[in-house]
């Protein structure tokens, strides 16, 4: 992931990586993640519960911010995204009496963990030779 981050001090871009796991519940989409934010003088850890469609979404989660001479922050990240392989975000973090802003773009590769013999929805062959 690659964001420009504003509405802090002075704007700075920042890049991380992230990991989700998705399901259903009674047909309904849910997905937890973890990941990480590193800019210049910060390094963010956050988790979050999320959900969406097949091309848009909401998260919602806790974050630990690491600053190099102050304090840590802990706060509350949401993130609002278009995707598909490429996405898009827009990230806004709650913490430490300030509101940080994020414009974000991200490369997705999915990886299902289910062996093939026991996908339902899929007969789609991925083994092309």
């Amino acid at each position: 992931m690659l964001h420009y981050n504003f509405g802090d001090k002075k704007p700075k871009i920042s890049w991380g990586v992230e990991a989700a796991v998705w399901w259903y519940e009674g047909g309904f989409p849910i997905s937890a993640n973890i990941g990480f934010d590193r800019r210049k003088g910060s390094t963010i850890l956050y988790t979050q519960a999320q959900t969406g469609i097949a091309v848009a979404g909401l998260s919602a989660g806790p974050y630990l911010e690491l600053l190099k001479d102050e304090p840590a922050v802990l706060g509350l990240q949401t993130d609002y995204w278009i995707n598909n392989y490429l996405g898009l975000n827009y990230r806004i973090r709650f913490g430490g009496g300030q509101k940080q802003k994020a414009l974000g773009g991200y490369v997705k590769l999915p990886v299902s963990l289910i062996p093939e013999e026991e996908r339902e929805d899929d007969d789609f062959d991925w083994d092309w030779d």
